[in-house]
C-alpha cells in the first residue's frame, strides 16, 4: 500500500475534521507522535484501528487504503486491489514471540529439519540462555503457577527421571532434591550440556546427560523412566509426533509425562499502545525463521489441540491441562507481559501418562 498517499488523506481528512494532531491521536487512545509517523508516510495504522479512523472521518476502509475518496465507478476496481494489498499488509505487520520478546525479521519458510537443527543448536550453544533467559523448575515460566504450588510431578522418591531440554542443570538439581536418583538429561546444545554437567558437579549431583535433538534416536533406555518432563523444551522439535511417540517408548507402563510451552494464543496477541492486539492467526501453523541479534532460530507455531491431539494419537492419557496465570506474580511485574498474563493465558502445562 502507498503509506505516502495514505498519510497525506489521513491528515487531509483530519484537518477538515478541525483536529489537531493530539485531539486526533486522544480519541484513537494513541500518541501524537504516531498520527506523525503515519501522516509523513512512515508506517501505517494498526488493524484493530482502521474502522475507528474510518468512523471518525466518516470514510470506507476502500478509501482509507486508496488514499482518496471513490466515485461509484472507482469503488469496486479499488475494492478488490485493496484487498489483495491488506492481506499482504497483514503478513508483515504478523509478529512471533517467543517468551516475552517480539521477534524481528520472521518469515515464513518451508521446515527443513537439517537446517532447522543447524540453526536451534548454534543458538543455544551461544546467545540461547542470554536472549531468552532460562526458565527451570520449580518455575513452568510464563505466570504459570509454580511446581509448589501445583504438584504435578508427584512423589519423586528413588524415581527414574529424564528432562528434555535440560539446559543448565537448574531443574534437574530440583528434581534430585525431591528424591530422584536416577537422572538423567537431553538437549541439543553442546554448550547447555556442558553447563548442565559444571552446575550438577558443583552441587554434588550426578546425571546422565546426552547431547541430540530429541526427537532422534538416541540411545536411550526404553521402558525405563518414571517421569519425562521439559520446561519450555517441548516447542523446539522439528517433529512432534515423532517426538512423543519417543517420550513414549522410554516411559514405564503408567509412567508420566509433563511439560510446558508458550501458550499458542499468547504468539496470536500483542501489546500496542497499552492495549491487546492480535498479530498473527491462531490457526497459522507455519513454520518460520526469525532473526534474533545475529543468530537464527527455527519454529512453528502450534495449536492447542496439535499437542494435545498428538499426545492421545501416540498411547498418552491426559492428566491435567494447566493454563491459569498466578495473578499475583503477574501483578508483582508490573510490565507489559505481566499485563498481558492478566488477560490471557501465556503457558500451559501438561500433564500426561502412558497408556
Amino acid at each position: 500500500m502507498d503509506q505516502v498517499k495514505i498519510g497525506r488523506f489521513i491528515a487531509e481528512m483530519r484537518k477538515q475534521q478541525n483536529l489537531t494532531q493530539r485531539e486526533f491521536a486522544n480519541i484513537l487512545n494513541i500518541s501524537d507522535k504516531t498520527v506523525s509517523k503515519w501522516e509523513c508516510g512512515n508506517g501505517m495504522s494498526e488493524l484493530s484501528l482502521m474502522l475507528p479512523i474510518c468512523e471518525i472521518f466518516k470514510i470506507n476502509l476502500n478509501e482509507l487504503f486508496s488514499g482518496k475518496k471513490l466515485t461509484d465507478t472507482d469503488y469496486k476496481q479499488k475494492a478488490e486491489e485493496n484487498m489483495m494489498k491488506l492481506v499482504k499488509e497483514a503478513e508483515k505487520m504478523k509478529k512471533n514471540i517467543v517468551g516475552d520478546k517480539i521477534l524481528g525479521q520472521a518469515a515464513n519458510k518451508n521446515m527443513n529439519v537439517v537446517e532447522a537443527h543447524k540453526a536451534n543448536t548454534e543458538f543455544w550453544d551461544t546467545i540461547g540462555s542470554e536472549f531468552l533467559g532460562v526458565t527451570a523448575l520449580p518455575s513452568w515460566g510464563g505466570f504459570l503457577p509454580s511446581e509448589d504450588k501445583l504438584n504435578l510431578l508427584e512423589d519423586l522418591s528413588d524415581k527414574s527421571v529424564l528432562e528434555i531440554g535440560c539446559g543448565n542443570g537448574h531443574s534437574l538439581k530440583y528434581v534430585a532434591d525431591r528424591g530422584a536418583t536416577d537422572l538423567w538429561g537431553l538437549d541439543i546444545s553442546s554448550n547447555q550440556i556442558e553447563r548442565t554437567r559444571d552446575f550438577l558437579n558443583s552441587q554434588g549431583v550426578i546425571a546422565n546427560l546426552i547431547c541430540s535433538p530429541m526427537e532422534n534416536d538416541c540411545g536411550l533406555p526404553r521402558n525405563h523412566f518414571d517421569l519425562v518432563y521439559s520446561v519450555y523444551g517441548i516447542g523446539w522439535t522439528t517433529d512432534l509426533d515423532k517426538t512423543f511417540k519417543r517420550i513414549h517408548l522410554y516411559l514405564k507402563d503408567n509412567g508420566v509425562f509433563v511439560f510446558g510451552w508458550s501458550h499458542p494464543i499468547h504468539k496470536c496477541v500483542s501489546v500496542e499502545n497499552g492495549r491487546l492486539i492480535f498479530s498473527n492467526s491462531y490457526f497459522n501453523e507455519e513454520w518460520y525463521c526469525a532473526d534474533m541479534n545475529d543468530k537464527k532460530i527455527m519454529l512453528s507455531n502450534r495449536m492447542l489441540s496439535t499437542y494435545i491431539n498428538a499426545l492421545t494419537e501416540n498411547g498418552f492419557m491426559i492428566d491435567n491441562l494447566i493454563e491459569q496465570t498466578d495473578r499475583e506474580e503477574a501483578i508483582k511485574a508490573d510490565n507489559d507481559f505481566g499485563r498481558k498474563a492478566l488477560m490471557l493465558p501465556t503457558a500451559f502445562v501438561i500433564k500426561a501418562r502412558k497408556l
